[in-house]
C-alpha cells in the first residue's frame, strides 16, 4: 500500500505538480496514521520529490530561477510559522477555505483561454515574494507541497502550466526543509518512514515530467485544471470527515 500511494502521488507531482496534496489523506485513510503526524512525513518527503523535479525539469529548460528565487524569499519564514501553527490548530476550516480557492482556481482556468505570455516577467519581484508568504504558510499549514496553492495562483495570472509546474517543483524543496524544522521543534516527524515515502515518489516525479513535457501546452492547461477541481473536492472532503 506504501508503495502503491507513494509511486501514485509522485507521479501526479512530477506531471502535474499538484499530486502532493493526496499523501496525507491517503496516509490517514489507507494506513491508519494521524493526520498531523501524515503531514509531517509528507512535508519530509517533499525533499526528495523536490530535488529529482528540479532535475527533471532544469534539464528542460523549464524553471525561471529569478522568479523562485524571489518566491523563497516569501516561503523561507512563513513556512516555519505555518509548521508551528498546525501543531496547535484545528486545520478544518481552513482547509475548506483553501479547497475553494483551489477549486474556483482550476474552473476558472479550464473555462478562460491562455492568454499569449512567454513566462513569468510579467509579475513584478515584490509580488513573488509576498506570492511566497501565502504559498509557504498555507502548505506548511496544510501539510501540502506547496504547488497545490502556487499552480492555481500563477495560472490565474497567465504563467503557462509547464512554466507554472517547472517552478512549483522547485519550492517543493525549501517548503519541504523548513516545514520539516517546524515539525520537529513543535510535533512529530517519522523520518524513516516519510524518507521510504520520499525514495518511491522521486521514481514516479521522473515518469510524470516525462509525460508533461510530451503533452501539448493547452492538454496540459486543463489537466491541471481538472486535476485543481479534484483536489478542491478531496480537501474539502477530508474537511468535513475531520469535523464529524
Amino acid at each position: 500500500m506504501l508503495i502503491t500511494i507513494a509511486l501514485i502521488t509522485g507521479t501526479l507531482i512530477g506531471m502535474i505538480g499538484v499530486g502532493g496534496v493526496l499523501l496525507s489523506p491517503f496516509l490517514t485513510y489507507f494506513m491508519g496514521i494521524e493526520l498531523h503526524e501524515a503531514m509531517a512525513m509528507s512535508s519530509w518527503s517533499f525533499l526528495f520529490t523536490g530535488i529529482v523535479a528540479i532535475i527533471a525539469y532544469s534539464r528542460k529548460g523549464s524553471i525561471e530561477w529569478k522568479a523562485v528565487l524571489w518566491l523563497c524569499i516569501g516561503i523561507v519564514p512563513a513556512t516555519v510559522f505555518g509548521a508551528k501553527v498546525n501543531s496547535v490548530l484545528e486545520t478544518s476550516l481552513l482547509t475548506v477555505i483553501l479547497a475553494a480557492l483551489i477549486a474556483f482556481s482550476g474552473l476558472h482556468v479550464w473555462l478562460k483561454k491562455q492568454k499569449s505570455v512567454d513566462g513569468s516577467s510579467h509579475i513584478s519581484p515584490m509580488f513573488y515574494t509576498f506570492i511566497g508568504l501565502v504559498v509557504g504558510f498555507g502548505s506548511a499549514l496544510t501539510g501540502t507541497g506547496g504547488p497545490v496553492l502556487l499552480i492555481p495562483i500563477l495560472m490565474f495570472l497567465n504563467v503557462p502550466a509547464l512554466v507554472a509546474i517547472g517552478m512549483s517543483q522547485v519550492v517543493q524543496l525549501p517548503i519541504a526543509i523548513f516545514a520539516s524544522v517546524g515539525f520537529s521543534m513543535y510535533g512529530h516527524l517519522d523520518i524513516k518512514m516519510g524518507t521510504m515515502l520520499g525514495l518511491i515518489q522521486a521514481g514516479g516525479v521522473l515518469i510524470g515530467a516525462q509525460i508533461a513535457h510530451y503533452i501539448a501546452a493547452d492538454k496540459l492547461r486543463r489537466t491541471v485544471a481538472f486535476a485543481l477541481i479534484g483536489v478542491g473536492v478531496l480537501m474539502v472532503s477530508q474537511a468535513l470527515i475531520q469535523s464529524e
